[in-house]
Order: structure tokens, then C-alpha cells, then sequence
């Protein structure tokens, strides 16, 4: 399989974040011609910086520093993932159990799935999922206090990747937890060593979240997510708030994107709460296991709560539903923190079916393995996929929800990016491209991103604006060759840049 080509706007912006960590900085200066630059989920001003929390910027920084490809650490925190999962599983349920659900994770999500195949992120919030939730029974049912750290550690990942899922999920656990060690009676002088492992972590986590935001807003107790909403985004993330003032735009693009498409979402979500809810909903669950007029009811499967840890996955994915419902929108990385619960519950269910013999018959252990092959057997139709369309990657179109939500024309269009990407680097002379969109243009489709360092860049991807705002930037980047690119043109178009008279 080739190495993933960057698609939809998330991917360049973290894309942004991990060539400004690699390059030994949080952020970057502005530029002088910074409106022609403006994209999205990205911030020109007050510093030129990705709007997503650092940590998975910091993986691909690592791919892009020690090996020279960005997605490597991609690679790598997919394969921690894999490991973490087996890990929480373990504190879960038997050995055997936890063993042959890691496998089947690793099958489904850990090589075909868009968190390994993509820059968009699902793996580093798994991760701290996964240390979360594996934690909780080892800190009370085996009385294991060091472990309140990985607890911490857990949700300390999560706050650098995903601050919202942090937030219920901490909370919900702390909650968990206290309920827990109270029923088991656990000793004043315990809870005083696990606080006090746990608030080390925290403060650490608190203090680099901090100085992170401090660095890029200005303000240690405001994101640069929520700066960067402010000066663009109409619509937040959940349906219940009302819309705010729409702000000055400079681009036709991103008025359309912001103020247009995404308040159409707002309003859908608003006017049909229950459908939008099940779509939601359909959508992590196709991800995380296909076949869902099989998996839903087994997931669903009223069995025996008659442990502690059966109730308590109930609890959990009732937790994630009220999560997720009052989002505008949902995508499966959403899920990555409580992405080992659905597999929990899963095995429960999926044990209890296999020792389900009618009438002395190994009826459910039939059952069970048929559903394990399933597994098996869309791995092997999409490796199969793979060895026969070679570098395709329409192949993901059976298995992964989130490149069939963007479709192949999505992917053609990166595609199409990164080999004029390639072709203009192997120039001698640096170039600058205008970027000129027809009225029609599809917004999933952006051309406009650029490198931490756009001036020493070998490409520079740039807004036209009008002759009088496109003259300076000209100027300014006098050594390089100009081009417009007219890339909604059957073929994309692209002419030497002539100055309109």
C-alpha cells in the first residue's frame, strides 16, 4: 500500500502542526500576505498555526523528524493503539477473550481503516482511551494504586488530542471510580496515594495544555480551537446553541463553508434529532465492526449483568451516546476514546453467545466463530482488493466509512494535489501558485495549504484575490515562477500567471 495522501481539510492542518513541531516551534509567525494564505482549520492570526491540540501533530512531527515521512508516526501510534487496546481488554475479561478481540481490532481498524491510512488522528485519542479505561479495574479490582497514573496518563492524551472526550470521559471515570472504591472499602491511606499519583500527572498535562494555549492565543485558558472559532465558524459543535454573528470573510470558499454548509448541518441536526442521532450512531458502528444487522442486536443483546463490569460497559455507551448526540457531526475518530468499550461489550456478548448450547448442541459456538470469520473474511476481501487495483484506493470503499463518506472524487483530487505537488518540486525554481475557484467549486476540494515555512517552501499555495491584492504578493515572491490554477476546469487548468489589465 502506497503512503496515504492527504484529503479533507483536517488532515492538511494537523498535516501544518506536525511541520511546525518537527521544526522545533508551536507556531508560526504570521505572514505579511497572510489573507492570501487563509484556508481552513488553520489560523493565520494572531500566529500562523494549526487549530487542533498538539498531539497528534507531534506523531506525525516524529515521523517527519526521525524518518522523513510524516506518516510513520501515524504508523507508529496505530500499532500502540493495537497494543493499548489488548491492554485495557485484559483488565476486562479472561485472557483468551481480550486476545481475540485485539486481533480482530487490529484487522478492522488497525490496518485498512482510515486511522492508520490517513493524517486525521483516530489512533492517539485511542491510545488514551484505552490507559484510561484499562486502569479502572486494575486500580480497584486488584488494588494495583500505581496504575491511577495510567489512568491519568490516559486522560492526559486525550486533553492534548481531544479535550472534549477528556472531559466526559473523566469525568464519567472519576465518578466510576469513586462508586468503586467505596463499595469495596478501599482504605483512607489508598485513595490518598492514588490522588496524589494521579494530580502529579494532571498538573503536568495542565501545565503543558497551558503553556500550549498561552503560546498560540495568548490566553492559557483559551484553546486554539475555540480562537479559532471565533474568527470564523458561525455554527459550533453542538446542535443546542444558537448561531452566532457571522464575521467579515474574505474568501468566497469560506464564507460558503462556514456559513453555508455548516449551517445547513446545524439546521438539519435541529429540525430531525432522532435521525440525525440513529446516522450518528450507524456510522461508528459500520466503522468498528460492518455487518450491522448482525453486530447492532449483539451489541444490543440484553445478556446477564450480573458483574460489576457488564453494568458498567451499559453505563459507558450510554455515556457515549449522550456524547456524541448533541454534535453537529460525527466521524468514527470520535469515538476513539471509548472505542474499547464497544469492543467490551462486544465480548460479553460474544462469549455468552458461544456458550450457549440448546439442547446440549454447541449451537452458539458455531455462532460465534461464524461471526469471528466475518472478520477474517472482509480482511481478506479488502487485502485482496488491494493486491489486485494496486495503488487504488477505492479498495477502502467496503470496509471504511469515512473515505465512502467523501467518495473517490475526494480522493482523486488528492491525488491529483500531490502530483502537482511533486511536479513542481522537481523545478529548479520555486513557484507560486493562484489558486482561481469557479462558482461551483466543491469546498471538500481545497488546494490552499501550505508548509510551516511557506517563504522557504519549493510550492506556495495562494488565494487570488483581485490585481491590486495579488500585485504585492507577486512582487514579494519575485524569484519564483508564477502560475494560475483553474482546478475546477475539466482538466484542471493551469497557465503561466499573467497580471489582469
Amino acid at each position: 500500500m502506497p503512503i496515504p495522501t492527504p484529503i479533507i481539510h483536517d488532515e492538511f492542518s494537523y498535516l501544518l502542526g506536525g511541520d511546525t513541531y518537527a521544526h522545533g516551534r508551536l507556531f508560526n509567525s504570521p505572514h505579511p500576505f497572510w489573507q492570501h494564505f487563509e484556508t481552513f482549520q488553520e489560523m493565520q492570526q494572531p500566529v500562523y498555526a494549526s487549530k487542533y491540540q498538539p498531539l497528534q501533530g507531534m506523531a506525525l512531527a516524529l515521523g517527519e523528524k526521525f524518518f522523513g515521512q510524516p506518516w510513520l508516526g501515524v504508523w507508529l501510534s496505530t500499532g500502540l493503539l493495537c497494543a493499548a487496546m489488548c491492554w485495557m481488554l485484559l483488565g476486562w475479561i479472561s485472557a483468551r477473550w481480550a486476545m481475540a478481540a485485539a486481533v480482530l481490532f487490529a484487522m478492522r481498524i488497525g490496518v485498512l481503516s482510515y486511522w492508520m491510512n490517513s493524517y486525521e488522528g483516530g489512533s492517539v485519542p485511542g491510545i488514551g482511551g484505552a490507559l484510561a479505561l484499562g486502569a479502572l479495574p486494575r486500580i480497584v479490582r486488584r488494588g494495583e494504586w500505581g496504575h491511577a497514573a495510567t489512568w491519568a496518563l490516559g486522560l492526559g492524551i486525550l486533553a492534548l488530542s481531544r479535550p472534549y472526550d477528556a472531559a466526559v470521559l473523566g469525568i464519567v471515570s472519576v465518578g466510576i471510580l469513586v462508586w468503586w472504591m467505596r463499595k469495596s472499602a478501599v482504605a483512607g491511606p489508598v485513595w490518598t496515594r492514588a490522588a496524589v499519583s494521579a494530580g502529579v500527572v494532571f498538573i503536568l498535562v495542565a501545565g503543558a495544555v497551558g503553556y500550549n494555549n498561552a503560546r498560540v492565543t495568548g490566553s492559557a485558558l483559551t484553546l486554539p480551537y475555540s480562537f479559532h472559532d471565533r474568527q470564523y465558524v458561525v455554527t459550533g459543535m453542538f446542535a443546542l446553541l444558537p448561531l452566532k454573528p457571522e464575521p467579515v470573510y474574505r474568501h468566497v470558499v469560506m464564507h460558503d463553508f462556514y456559513a453555508a454548509s455548516n449551517v445547513d448541518m446545524w439546521k438539519d441536526v435541529r429540525s430531525e434529532p432522532f435521525t440525525q442521532s440513529v446516522a450518528k450512531l450507524s456510522i461508528i458502528g459500520d466503522f468498528f465492526f460492518g455487518f450491522w444487522p448482525i453486530m447492532v442486536p449483539l451489541l444490543l443483546w440484553p445478556s446477564a449483568l450480573d458483574t460489576i463490569e457488564k453494568r458498567l460497559t451499559v453505563v459507558l455507551l450510554g455515556v457515549f451516546v449522550l456524547m456524541v448526540v448533541p454534535l453537529i457531526g460525527v466521524l468514527p475518530h470520535y469515538a476513539g476514546a471509548f472505542a474499547g468499550i464497544f469492543y467490551l461489550r462486544f465480548l460479553y456478548n460474544w462469549s455468552r453467545l458461544n456458550a450457549w448450547r440448546p439442547a446440549g448442541k454447541p449451537v452458539g459456538s458455531v455462532l460465534a466463530m461464524a461471526i469471528g470469520a466475518m472478520f477474517v473474511v472482509a480482511f481478506s476481501h479488502s487485502v485482496f482488493g488491494i493486491v489486485r487495483h494496486g495503488e487504488s484506493p477505492a479498495f477502502f470503499s467496503d470496509q471504511d466509512s469515512m473515505t465512502r463518506r467523501f467518495g473517490e472524487r475526494q480522493v482523486e483530487f488528492g491525488n491529483v494535489r500531490e502530483a502537482m505537488a511533486r511536479h513542481f518540486a522537481k523545478m529548479p525554481q520555486k513557484q507560486l501558485v493562484m489558486v482561481r475557484y469557479s462558482p461551483d467549486h466543491n469546498l471538500q476540494n481545497e488546494w490552499v495549504y501550505n508548509a510551516a515555512d511557506i517563504d522557504a517552501a519549493p510550492v506556495v499555495w495562494a488565494r487570488e484575490m483581485g490585481p491590486q491584492e495579488d500585485r504585492p504578493l507577486v512582487e514579494y515572491f519575485h524569484d519564483r515562477q508564477a502560475w494560475l490554477l483553474e482546478p475546477d476546469q475539466t482538466p484542471p487548468r493551469l497557465t503561466p500567471y499573467c497580471e489582469p489589465k
